[in-house]
């Protein structure tokens, strides 16, 4: 089930022209408080780990308050946080990103395997815009030092283990992870294009052993799934 937020929206935008409204309202030059209050007691919140959620929750009121068609699954952990198309869940699908500007981007992507599942059946997933938003949080003062809206495979890379970087935890691949795009010290590169990021992942699938067994045909179905669902080829 999908949740609408405005049942009278009269504005609908895609991702580029929320990142203009964005500039035009000057994020990066606001300044605020995370508060919680409860039983008339009002603290201010000083603790990171929270952000990123509260961080959406704001982002939602923002696009409400400026009468922006979207909607939401009513699972709010399911792909993708936002659709911006008043009728399609395949096109101008939206997800928001927020890391530590202190610190490197270390967010989630997706799950590494679920994510390579998914583009089976649901290849339109490839075009999917985030918006990434790097924050500081200093004395209970909150603020956006940067913004961008990317691709997956602008913000994804090779790594020295794996065709792509990933989360390994006992050598399992969890996640993957972004590279430092917006540094020119970063080791490694973001992918040039779709293609290139999705042979990283079939790489990867085949050199993974938990993965490599099942995986000699994976790039071949998305490829014809991709064409079936957007009329291009990957």
């Amino acid at each position: 089930m999908l949740r609408s937020y405005l049942k009278y929206s009269v504005v609908y935008c895609n991702s580029s022209e929320i990142y203009n409204l964005l500039l035009k309202d000057n994020l990066t030059k606001g300044r605020g408080e995370i508060i919680v209050d409860f039983l008339n007691i009002s603290i201010k919140i000083n603790q990171k780990s929270v952000i990123g959620d509260l961080f959406q929750e704001w982002f939602a009121a923002w696009l409400t308050s400026k009468e922006i068609i979207f909607r939401t699954k009513s699972n709010t952990q399911e792909f993708p946080d936002f659709l911006l198309d008043a009728a399609s869940d395949k096109l101008n699908l939206l997800e928001i990103k927020v890391f530590d500007f202190d610190r490197s981007a270390n967010f989630d992507i997706a799950n590494f395997e679920a994510y390579c599942r998914s583009l089976k059946t649901q290849a339109y997933r490839l075009d999917t815009d985030y918006l990434i938003f790097a924050y500081q949080l200093h004395n209970n003062r909150f603020s956006i030092q940067e913004f961008w809206v990317k691709k997956i495979w602008e913000i994804a890379g090779n790594s020295e283990q794996y065709p792509i970087k990933c989360q390994v935890k006992q050598n399992v691949i969890v996640n993957i992870r972004p590279i430092s795009w917006y540094s020119k010290k970063s080791k490694f590169k973001s992918f040039s294009c779709r293609r290139e990021f999705v042979e990283a992942l079939f790489q990867t699938l085949k050199q993974y052993p938990k993965t490599k067994e099942n995986s000699h045909d994976w790039l071949d179905i998305i490829k014809n799934n991709y064409l079936e669902h957007t009329g291009k080829e990957l």
